[in-house]
Parts: structure tokens; sequence; C-alpha cells
């Protein structure tokens, strides 16, 4: 008798047991914090899935939206910073500054996220839907962030510096805008370290983005350019250049300039060529000191346009060089500043 009652206890704690484990009770974490992870300490990703792995990578990849957010609000930054009035070399060099920024963001992104772990898995017995859990510590991420805050500061700290103490007015340029470009790359981490820092502050700046900015504007406005223009009949190579030097914020003059640019066009008429008009070419650009005569630089590029006419086609090509010249003089002179100081 109390053989056959032991076993009816067994049995039904057995019942019992496995019905508690039928219910599968969803964790704390779906719907918010959970003691094991505080937000004070995790940053925390859910992710969704009809499997396990692309539920684990989905999480990662919310976790991460934390920092690719940064890239993306730095991308509107460096427009806003570049609107307003003066263009200048500042608005020129905005899509390579967006893209350099891009790159060193997403490169410390993938270093921070190698300490990401998935935490906690479940999957749902009625719908079978797998989830997970991917945690990161704040202070390891909050740290490498600072150490690119400290980074940046440090090579603003110096640029600013050399551009005080050149003697030349294009290194002060390149100087002054190595220096703007790494504070604009300061603040995404700043964004990224106000979340990712506890006190939600990061790490404020000594400078303002649009404080260099103005500094540079300035900086550009005292360079005197003059343009010198090789066999250009029609005069519409140098009304390119002329185009080019206002893009880039410089000011054109004809008297006593600290500059000269040299520029000329070779184009090669290729004759009709399976039912098109084919011109081909080169566009070069000389920077000289024009008291010294030194070439700061030379940047040469290929030109190649077609029409169904010979003059529609010799009117792309210099529509293409008028472009070119709009579009990279500016940056092409910053160049030539970088090789003269070494950099």
């Amino acid at each position: 008798m109390k053989l056959r009652t032991l076993l009816l206890m067994i049995l039904s704690t057995a019942f019992l047991l496995e019905g508690c484990a039928g219910k599968a009770t969803k964790p704390d974490w779906l719907a918010g914090d959970t003691p094991r992870y505080q937000e004070s300490e995790f940053l925390m990703g859910r992710g969704e899935g009809d499997t396990l792995e692309a539920a684990k990578d989905r999480a990662r990849a919310d976790l991460a939206k934390i920092f690719s957010v940064s890239v993306a609000e730095e991308s509107s930054d460096v427009r806003v910073f570049s609107s307003g009035g003066n263009t200048g070399a500042d608005e020129q060099k905005q899509d390579r500054t967006q893209t350099n920024i891009s790159r060193a963001l997403n490169t410390r992104t993938d270093q921070i996220m190698q300490g990401v772990r998935i935490a906690e898995f479940w999957q749902d017995p009625a719908t079978h839907h797998h989830f997970a859990l991917a945690v990161l510590r704040r202070a390891p991420a909050a740290m490498s962030l600072r150490q690119e805050i400290n980074r940046l500061d440090d090579a603003t700290r110096h640029d600013l510096e050399r551009a005080r103490n050149a003697g030349d007015l294009l290194e002060k340029i390149s100087a002054a805008s190595q220096a703007l470009d790494a504070q604009r790359e300061r603040v995404a981490y700043q964004k990224s370290l106000k979340v990712v820092d506890r006190t939600g502050q990061g790490m404020p700046s000594d400078w303002t983005v649009e404080r260099l900015r103005a500094d540079l504007d300035d900086l550009l406005k005292r360079v005197r350019i003059g343009v010198r223009v090789n066999d250009d009949a029609t005069g519409q190579l140098g009304k390119a250049v002329s185009g080019g030097i206002a893009a880039a914020g410089f000011t054109e003059t004809k008297e006593n300039p600290d500059y000269l640019v040299d520029a000329a066009l070779d184009l090669a008429d290729l004759g009709r060529r399976e039912g098109w008009h084919w011109m081909t070419g080169a566009l070069e650009v000389k920077l000289y000191e024009n008291t010294s005569g030194r070439v700061r630089g030379t940047q040469r590029w290929a030109i190649k346009a077609s029409g169904q006419e010979a003059v529609l086609a010799r009117q792309r090509a210099m529509e293409q060089v008028d472009q070119i010249l709009k579009k990279e003089l500016g940056g092409v002179i910053f160049g030539f500043a970088v090789k003269t100081d070494g950099k």
C-alpha cells in the first residue's frame, strides 16, 4: 500500500513538472529590462527570426544601430556645416569628408562590436520563432570611444598649432582643414559616447565645428590667386578655371596674386567612329608661387567626350572640364599644400 502511494506521488510530480515545462514562460528581457543585465552596465539588442542564427544576427544588428545612427547623423551634419552662404573648399570636400568619417566610424564600430555576446535566447513553443538577446558592457565600449576622441583632440591641437606657426598661407589652410576634419569626426564619436556613457555626458570638446569652419573660410579669403591659360581662343578654359577658384572659396585677382594657376587643355579630334564624333585629350593644372616661380604641384585629368557632330563633342568636352574644375580644383590646391608640409 505504501509502495503504491509512493508511485502515485512520483507519477503526479512528473506530470506536474511536465505541465510547467510546457508553458515555457516568456523571458523578461523580451519586454524590457532584466535584473541580470542592468541598463546602467549593459547595452542590449533584441532579435527575432525563423532560426536561432537569424535571431542572433538581428540582435547584434539591433545593438549596432546605436553606433550606425551616429554615422548617418554626422553625414547630415556635414551637409549642414557646409551650407550657409560661404560654400568654399569646405563644401567641396563634403563627399570626401563624409566618406572618411563613415569609414573611420565603421571601423571603430566593428572593433567595439567584438565585445558583443549573445547572452540569452528563447523559442516560442506556439509560433516556433526564435528570440535572442545581445549584450555589450558599457564600460569597455566607452573606454574605446574615449580613446578615439582623445586621439582626435590631440590631432586637432597639433594641426591648429601647425596652422598658427606656418609661414606659408597654403600650409596654414591645409593644417586648419585637417583640424576641422578631425573635429567633425569627433562629433560622431561623441554622439555614440553619450549613448554608451552611464552619465550621458560624453566628453565635451574644446572646439566647435562652426568656429573651425569660420576660421578656415577666413584663411581661404586671404589667398589671392591669378589665372594663366594657354591657347584659349574662345575663353572657355579661362572661365572654367575662374569658376573652379570661386567654388573653392579663393579670391581671384589680376594684380599681385600670391599664387598663379596655369591651365592647359590639349584636345584631339578623333573623327567619326561608329556614328559618333569623338574628342579626347588631357587637362593640366599647375600652381605656381607668383614671386618665386616655384611650382607647388601639377594635376592632370583625362578628357573624353562624344557627340553626333564635332561641335557638340567639343562642347561636351568643355562641359566636362568645367565640372572637373568646379568640383576638384580646391581639393587639388589643398593637396599641393599637404605635399609641401610633408604630410
